[in-house]
């Protein structure tokens, strides 16, 4: 394995283009909800049954009734303070109100005499809103990894950024996943909170399968070294994270 690898790319890889190339006209435009928590690790086994006992039901819920259209979560594996993420999927912004009042209301009732039971175990918590720039998911199962990737890029070469997007990243990324060793890719645009202005999310079946994927996207992006300086020029701050897929519930 390069483990190595996946700590040297981030820097001058991952692009991700700020305007929609990919979603269909008449689609509306889906806003993903991003909660991090910090959660005590002695704490962290009871707050993966409490979420599969408790907050599953209630989203599963929404799902079926149109409030959200999905939500996924990932627990920490590389990378930043936190070691929970959630993420919830939503239509457009009066569905994103929706979800909260009803998502607060159903887990209170549902949680009863339990209802401190999160609260006590989270350390630190923050939020992020993005648009959802374009999505290319597979049918397969649940991805085990996914590798969370954040820029800060200057407005003025936005243009500049999104033109070798669209040149150089993008046709790779369609290739990895033709090939099988990419299983879905997302980018996200800016919204509410944080530095970043842009975000792109990886997801991943295995760890040599994203080894080998970001060493070719490394190639495919040093083969022009005018491309290569360009990127690193653009790009004013930078950050990775590395999720890991969330257990399933234990059976007795």
């Amino acid at each position: 394995m390069k483990r190595i690898l996946l700590f040297s790319v981030g820097l001058a890889l991952l692009l991700a283009p700020q305007q929609l190339a990919a979603q269909e006209a008449e689609e509306p435009t889906s806003l993903v909800y991003l909660a991090f928590y910090k959660v005590s690790f002695a704490d962290l086994e009871e707050w993966i049954s409490g979420y599969h006992t408790y907050m599953v039901p209630v989203l599963e819920e929404l799902r079926d009734e149109g409030v959200i259209q999905s939500w996924t979560v990932f627990q920490h594996h590389t990378g930043g303070e936190y070691n929970w993420r959630s993420a919830i999927i939503v239509s457009d912004w009066s569905k994103f109100d929706t979800f909260w009042n009803e998502y607060l209301a159903r887990l209170s009732e549902r949680l009863g005499d339990d209802a401190g039971l999160f609260g006590d175990m989270i350390q630190a918590h923050y939020d992020e809103i993005w648009d959802i720039n374009e999505s290319h998911e597979s049918d397969g199962p649940p991805a085990q990894y996914m590798y969370e990737s954040l820029f800060q890029v200057s407005f003025s070469d936005m243009e500049e950024w999104n033109r070798i997007w669209s040149e150089k990243s993008a046709p790779y990324l369609d290739q990895a996943m033709e090939e099988g060793i990419l299983s879905g890719w997302i980018v996200l645009g800016h919204n509410t909170g944080g530095r970043y202005n842009v975000k792109v999310l990886y997801f991943h079946d295995s760890w040599d399968e994203m080894d080998e994927f970001f060493e070719g996207h490394l190639g495919s992006l040093a083969e022009d070294p005018e491309v290569w300086k360009s990127i690193g020029r653009m790009i004013d701050a930078h950050d990775d994270v590395l999720w890991a897929a969330v257990p399933p519930p234990t059976r007795n």
